[in-house]
């Protein structure tokens, strides 16, 4: 008898071990021989809606990727409030931001170097729901109360009201209007009449002409200072190629007109 059990305990044993061994050996097969390159080598935040940037799928998302591919990057851009797009852009957390103005933020952000190329002139309108608002200053504002977006520094510089409200994004910002917090709210033209569609809001104004329209730039994290030259050389490229004026045209949109 003690030798059946031993003969048992020998022979599940030695299973046991087979067993094993074709487990490590299966998990061994579903490792790849070379680590797979990441998806994205730079990740670039940006705090802007469609149609212009849209979680990377915006017109000016897939520009800044196109700019990237063309000098051997691969890069992402991923969605973030203003401010902590800046803030996380400035110290390193992620590679740069889309859309900014660098000697406006170069103060506060001290970080941070533009690309030369200007990536879009940014028209920022005020947008109305009452027929007698008039803006076509920034003086006009001054009895006014406006609205705008928390992080847009030129905003935050230059406008001068009676009551300035700061907000995080379109979806706080347009119903301002509605409940009458505010007789004008101040956004990206495009984006703007896109967001106000979607809010359902079919009686907003746009008061033109444009209170600002002024050239907006892809800032990098100084690390990424080599990268600056080759990245304005190929945006450069692209609007001389037609890919800058296809990418626009591509999401149903007029492009910008060649300066």
């Amino acid at each position: 008898m003690p030798e059946l059990i031993a003969f048992s305990l020998t022979t599940g044993w030695s299973r046991l071990r087979r067993s094993t061994l074709a487990l490590v050996l299966m998990l061994l097969a579903s490792v790849p021989l070379h680590a797979e390159e990441p998806a994205c080598e730079v990740i670039i935040g940006s705090c802007h809606r469609a149609p212009l940037s849209a979680e990377g799928n915006g017109i000016i998302d897939k520009l800044v990727v196109e700019a990237f591919q063309r000098i051997g990057k691969r890069a992402c851009v991923s969605a973030l409030p203003c401010e902590r797009s800046l803030m996380n852009a400035d110290s390193g957390i992620i590679d740069g931001d889309i859309l900014r103005i660098p000697e406006v933020i170069a103060t506060r952000y001290p970080h941070l170097v533009g690309v030369a190329e200007p990536l879009y002139s940014f028209p920022m309108s005020c947008f109305a729901l009452r027929k007698d608002v008039r803006v076509r200053s920034l003086g006009d504002l001054l009895p006014l109360r406006v609205g705008h977006i928390l992080g847009w520094k030129i905003l935050e510089d230059q406008v001068k009201a009676t009551q300035v409200l700061r907000v995080r994004g379109p979806e706080e910002l347009f119903p301002l209007l509605n409940e009458d917090r505010a007789d004008v709210v101040i956004y990206e033209r495009l984006t703007g009449l896109k967001a106000a569609d979607e809010l359902g809001m079919k009686q907003i104004r746009v008061l033109d002409p444009p209170l600002i329209v002024v050239p907006q730039y892809l800032v990098l994290h100084q690390q990424h200072r080599a990268l600056i030259e080759p990245l304005a050389t190929a945006l450069r490229a692209m609007k001389a190629d037609g890919s800058y004026a296809r990418a626009f045209r591509n999401a149903g949109v007029d492009p910008p007109a060649s300066k």
